[in-house]
C-alpha cells in the first residue's frame, strides 16, 4: 500500500533544526542592593529574551521577596571566573598568624581545670585527716 500523491510531495527533512536547543533566552544573573549604600547581594538568575526583559522578570520575581532599592541584572556569558582545576586562588602573603589555631586552647583549660579541682580536692583531704 503506497502514500498518497499529496504525501509523496511533502519534503522530508533530515538536517537538525536551526535553532539552538534552549531557545532564545539567556540566562541573566540577579543582584539586588537592599538599603542605598549597602552592597549588592546575589539572589538568583532568570531566562529572559533581552536585558529590559531580565530586569523586569528580575523586579517582578525577586523584589516581591524582599524590599530593595535597587537591582541589577547581568548576562551570564558575561561574568568572567575562575576554573576550579587549574586556577588556584590563594593569598599573596601569609597571614595565617590571624587564626587561633595551634593553640590548643581547649586541651590547656582542661588541664588547668583538672589542675584546680585537685588542688581543691587535696585542700578537702587534707582537712579531713588532720
Amino acid at each position: 500500500m503506497g502514500l498518497s500523491k499529496v504525501r509523496d510531495n511533502i519534503p522530508y527533512y533530515s538536517d537538525d533544526l536551526s535553532t539552538p536547543a534552549e531557545g532564545d533566552l539567556r540566562t541573566y544573573e540577579v543582584f539586588v542592593q537592599t538599603e542605598r549604600g549597602k552592597p549588592h547581594t546575589y539572589c538568583g538568575s532568570v531566562d529572559a529574551a533581552d536585558d529590559e526583559m531580565a530586569l523586569m522578570f528580575a523586579r517582578e520575581h525577586f523584589g516581591r521577596d524582599q524590599e530593595c532599592v535597587q537591582v541589577w541584572v547581568a548576562p551570564r556569558d558575561a561574568v568572567i571566573r575562575t576554573d576550579y582545576d587549574k586556577d588556584l586562588v590563594f593569598r599573596l602573603t601569609d597571614q595565617s598568624y590571624r587564626f587561633a589555631k595551634g593553640y590548643n586552647v581547649g586541651m590547656k583549660w582542661r588541664e588547668f581545670r583538672e589542675q584546680r579541682d585537685y588542688d581543691e580536692y587535696k585542700k578537702e583531704d587534707l582537712r579531713e585527716h588532720f
